[in-house]
């Protein structure tokens, strides 16, 4: 799957059990469950992506590109 920057559609969706970051209709990543040693983090899902937040900004690189 090719990636350009400037054209990823970034958005976060829920099944009902994870909320997932979602890129050009790949999940990417999911929120870690609260009390788990994973929890307030995003769990890559996929080689190569990192996600990270704080307060209302969500980060989203992909081989260390920011892509939003």
């Amino acid at each position: 799957m090719e990636r350009d920057a400037e054209h990823s559609a970034a958005s976060i969706e829920s099944d009902g059990k994870d909320i997932y970051v979602v890129v050009n209709g790949k999940r990417i990543a999911k929120r870690g469950h609260p009390n788990t040693p994973q929890a307030k983090t995003w769990i890559s899902l996929e080689p190569g992506w990192q996600v990270s937040s704080s307060d209302d900004t969500l980060a989203i690189s992909y081989e260390g590109v920011a892509i939003q």
